[in-house]
């Protein structure tokens, strides 16, 4: 059994697009299509970040590591 030939590209419309030329091969041949989620529509797949919320705004190390010593300097005072 020869090994497969992988062309990839894009199906759309009923119509399979390569992304580069194609071999000059003949053959058997099966379509797999990974369906994608639309352009400008969220992936509706839950993430692992989900279970912890979103930040209203990102934070630098530098602020994190501020804070860290901040509450660290805290406990001495306990």
């Amino acid at each position: 059994m020869d090994s497969p030939v992988v062309i990839r590209g894009t199906f759309a419309n009923q119509v399979f697009i390569p992304e580069g030329p194609l071999p000059k091969i003949e053959g058997r041949a099966e379509l797999i299509v990974y369906e994608q989620p639309a352009e400008g529509v969220a992936d509706s797949r839950p993430s692992i970040f989900d279970c912890f919320g979103r930040a209203t705004r990102l934070r630098s190390a530098e602020d994190l590591d501020a804070q860290l010593e901040e509450e660290r300097a805290s406990w001495d005072d306990k």
